[in-house]
């Protein structure tokens, strides 16, 4: 019989009531898919650019996503970015 490690999930995201269901799943992948880039989102999933656009204002309202005018990228963490570390501002 194959074992399997059990890691409890500490990730505030999924037990915040602020975020819909889809807002949650999109930082999901977001999170644990480093390989996928920004555009092939689309690809992962049966949503239209619409809907997509429409989850990352929901994680940019509530402070999950945020964005590095010197990089010109979005830094993306499991809990609000108020809640950062010095690291990772």
């Amino acid at each position: 019989m194959k074992q399997f490690n059990v890691y409890k999930s500490t990730m505030k995201y999924l037990t915040d009531k602020n975020l819909s269901l889809n807002a949650k799943g999109f930082l999901t992948i977001i999170l644990f898919n480093d390989g996928i880039i920004g555009l092939d989102i689309q690809k992962y999933c049966t949503d239209n650019k619409e809907t997509i656009k429409d989850a990352l204002l929901e994680l940019r309202i509530n402070k999950y996503i945020k964005y590095d005018s010197e990089s010109k990228k979005l830094i993306v963490a499991p809990v609000p970015y108020t809640e950062w570390d010095e690291d990772l501002r």
